[in-house]
């Protein structure tokens, strides 16, 4: 059976090739045609190779094949075909990351607890020193406006990520366009899905995927019910989506998906999307000619965010956790073959 990769790689034609791809009829033999050629942005590479690893997955007794897979040297180059088990082009985390690009990188969550256990610090600092290591991949200097978002940014989601999914592992994949004052982040993981990480919290028990999605972009909202009440500085608050959802659209676009639900926010649209995705992948998309200081965005973000955590159910209403708000912390210092 002869499956083809749909033409637009954007996240909605991605989103909806997954549902697409469960409702496959069983065959012996799955042959997926990459196509003559077509652009692979960071998000879509990791929404598509963990559905297609899914796929595989799932279906063990089957042989799954590629074709036309080697007319995409920048995405082989950036460790995509690896990335679900297909042997071509290089393996996830190998390309240099020069160019202003990081390549699909994976970050093993049990190794980041194993690091902060060996050298006796907490993991929010290791998260923290991988954050600020991958924006200064993207933007060349450990300093500025830039930066600070980027590094801001990813750390939040990545703590979500070792805090809440559960997965083994995260996937994550970005570049910098100078010339085009934009920068794409994209991370997934393929853990429990926001709905079943929020469910631990008795006031959100009753949350089905699309109400979950969006209540997770709510400050002070946690599976945690003990969110914000403790004294550690990189407990979680609750406020690590809200923030960086609000610093996205202020000058460019956020994504979120997990299971059926998905949205798209920009400053001024919110577009729902329908998907089958294995645990969660958020898009950062960021235009770096309407950045400021992110100080005075963080502060400003988080004070419209705490009163409105007064209205929500559930919600920490305490100010976000000390980490939640600072920039920086200081801390202690193949061969090759067609199947997959």
């Amino acid at each position: 059976m002869i499956v083809t990769i749909p033409n637009s790689l954007s996240p909605a034609s991605i989103l909806a090739f997954a549902a697409e791809l469960d409702e496959l009829p069983p065959a012996d033999l799955y042959e997926f045609d990459f196509g003559r050629g077509r652009w692979f942005p960071p998000f879509s590479m990791l929404l598509l190779a963990i559905i297609l690893k899914r796929f595989r997955d799932a279906r063990p007794d089957c042989r799954c094949r590629a074709r036309n897979h080697e007319n995409h040297t920048y995405a082989a180059h950036l460790g995509f075909f690896r990335s679900f088990g297909l042997q071509h082009g290089n393996a996830p985390g190998a390309a240099p990351g020069s160019d202003n690009y990081v390549p699909i990188t994976a970050l093993a969550v049990e190794e980041i607890r194993r690091e902060a256990a060996d050298r006796w610090i907490e993991v929010g600092d290791v998260i923290e020193g991988k954050a600020r290591e991958l924006a200064g991949v993207l933007t060349r200097t450990d300093q500025g406006a830039l930066f600070d978002t980027l590094s801001y940014s990813i750390r939040e989601i990545i703590r979500n990520t070792v805090e809440h999914s559960e997965a083994p592992e995260l996937l994550i994949c970005a570049q910098y366009w100078p010339s085009r004052n934009e920068v794409e982040v994209g991370i997934a993981d393929a853990g429990i899905g926001i709905m079943n990480s929020l469910r631990r919290n008795p006031s959100f028990a009753e949350l089905d995927e699309r109400q979950a999605v969006q209540t997770a972009l709510m400050p002070g909202v946690s599976g945690n019910p003990l969110a914000g009440t403790g004294s550690d500085v990189w407990q979680n608050s609750g406020y690590g989506l809200y923030m960086t959802n609000r610093i996205c659209r202020s000058g460019g676009k956020f994504m979120i998906c997990s299971g059926h639900a998905g949205i798209q926010l920009t400053a001024t649209n919110k577009t729902d999307l329908e998907g089958n995705l294995p645990g969660t992948a958020i898009r950062l998309l960021i235009n770096t000619n309407r950045l400021t200081d992110l100080r005075e965005q963080l502060q400003r973000f988080h004070e419209e965010g705490r009163r409105a955590a007064q209205t929500i159910r559930g919600a920490n209403r305490n100010f976000a956790s000390t980490a939640s708000q600072m920039l920086s912390v200081d801390f202690q210092s193949d061969q090759i073959d067609d199947d997959f």
